[in-house]
């Protein structure tokens, strides 16, 4: 009788391993973010694995400057992704982006506003800086080693050269160390289009109505 529980309970215990393994993640978790002090170009955060892994590539898209800024990621194809275990580079400041399947060509919004209007998947005031028209950058990545020309998949920096990232970038063959954006006509903010590899006419500057 002692041998027919022990295999009722083992049966039970499988099952319930089964059905955990199985599942898929559908919620949005926690955002987090980081500014870590001193860190240097080879640094490397802690990431979690995507619930989701398909042939999907992700691409800024849009960067809007000032406090109530925001960036837009796209899903450039060719499949649906999920965008969770991709970061977004601004250093000193790195973010984790949370679950979220991306169909083709659908955008992703991270707000920076503290009070935003704009419908968004991350509210990251508090994580990530305002972003300047005089100066800056941004990076996308798929991993948290964020000196690994390998992990980085997107660039843009803006004003001036030689921001903290670019040189990754360099070495990932998507940004060119002589090309300096210029700001003239483009004070609200920068449409970045084609994807990962950024061109002459890839560039334009943000319309009034965002």
């Amino acid at each position: 009788m002692k041998r027919v529980r022990f295999g009722v309970v083992l049966i039970a215990v499988m099952l319930i391993a089964a059905a955990c393994s199985s599942s898929t993640d559908t919620t949005v978790p926690p955002v987090t973010g980081s500014a870590p002090a001193g860190e240097s170009s080879t640094t490397e955060v802690a990431t979690t694995v995507p619930v989701v892994s398909v042939d999907a590539t992700f691409a800024i898209g849009t960067i809007v400057f000032g406090e109530d800024g925001w960036i837009e990621l796209v899903n450039i194809g060719p499949q649906a992704g999920n965008i969770h275990g991709h970061w977004i580079a601004i250093h000193p400041f790195y973010l984790e982006l949370p679950s979220a399947i991306v169909e083709v060509d659908q955008r992703v919004i991270v707000s920076l506003d503290p009070v935003p209007e704009i419908e968004a998947l991350v509210h990251a005031a508090t994580l990530l800086p305002t972003l300047a028209a005089d100066g800056g950058e941004l990076g996308l990545y798929t991993t948290g080693s964020f000196g690994d020309p390998g992990a980085i998949v997107d660039y843009v920096e803006w004003g001036s050269g030689g921001h903290f990232r670019s040189t990754v970038a360099q070495a990932a063959g998507i940004w060119d160390e002589t090309r300096i954006v210029p700001m003239v006509g483009n004070e609200g903010g920068l449409v970045v289009l084609g994807g990962p590899v950024l061109l002459d006419a890839d560039l334009a500057p943000v319309s009034e109505d965002g």
